[in-house]
């Protein structure tokens, strides 16, 4: 590419990066206002990339399909996939442009509804789709962990970008998925306290009777009764593994009456959380 004094160009800069970051990493950023007829290609990249025209207009070629771009439009351009660009010869472009790869790389991509088939989208060019690209550029040009850095920002970038052009082909899967390990880790962080289902619902804003289904058909148990078996499962723990006293055990899993503690111990284990302790505490 031809660049001139405008440019802020930072390009294949980064075989650290990817054998660093082998899931997602960022292989080359930047931005460059082009001259007249600047064309690149015809071409493939090695991974994703994504333009965002600032300024000025051009047209993007790929899969013999031809696509006339002004400010506040963009394309997607895939690996492998045979691709030419050209600046327009009276306007010619501004454009800034992240891309990335690695293991993960399509399976970001695939969130968003972005593709050959659909390769260009409108943006906000003060939007936060804009300002997360901006932000893995700026990421580039710093000198200490800069790969740490930038594969952050690159996260912030994919996320903003899935958000901003959802896939409705993977979306309600996706809604699903995301709402279940919240629940999940929900209960990891909170199994310690009176917490109840609905709490649970609330926390994530959405429907008890939906996550009470979500459950069912993904973990083979109600809400409730996985809470009580992950109590369980800790309370065994705690009784095989230290000396502590049942009352002690019974308010660590989330339970403050001991009574109440012991009862649900016994449905889940068949024996009290004494008797369970003596069976199951090395001998001395």
């Amino acid at each position: 590419m031809s660049t001139n004094k405008a440019n802020n160009r930072t390009d294949d800069f980064s075989s650290l990066n990817r054998n660093a970051n082998l899931d997602i990493n960022v292989y080359t950023c930047g931005t460059e206002r082009c001259e007249p007829d600047h064309s690149y290609g015809p071409t493939v990249r090695s991974g994703y990339m994504l333009y965002f025209v600032l300024a000025g207009e051009g047209s993007y070629t790929v899969r013999n399909h031809f696509y006339a771009l002004k400010p506040g439009q963009g394309f997607i351009i895939e690996p492998h996939t045979l691709i030419r660009f050209e600046a327009d010869h009276r306007q010619p472009w501004t454009y800034l442009w992240i891309g990335f790869s690695g293991r993960a790389a399509e399976r970001y991509v695939q969130t968003t509804a972005l593709d050959n088939s659909n390769p260009t989208f409108s943006f906000n060019p003060d939007g936060s789709v804009i300002q997360a690209a901006q932000a893995v550029i700026a990421a580039s040009h710093t000198s200490r962990n800069r790969n740490l850095l930038m594969t952050g920002r690159l996260y912030e970038f994919l996320y903003q970008l899935s958000s901003t052009y959802p896939s409705l082909a993977v979306r309600t899967n996706l809604d699903q998925k995301e709402a279940l390990e919240s629940a999940l880790f929900y209960i990891t962080n909170n199994y310690g306290e009176d917490i109840s289902v609905g709490e649970i619902a609330d926390s994530l804003h959405i429907d008890r009777t939906y996550l009470h289904r979500l459950f069912v058909k993904h973990v083979g148990q109600s809400p409730q009764q996985y809470i009580k078996t992950y109590r369980m499962q800790h309370a065994t723990q705690l009784l095989t593994e230290s000396d502590y006293p049942i009352g002690v055990i019974a308010h660590a899993v989330g339970y403050q009456n001991p009574f109440s503690f012991s009862k649900a111990f016994s449905q889940e284990t068949g024996m009290s959380p004494r008797a369970y302790r003596k069976q199951h505490q090395p001998a001395e």
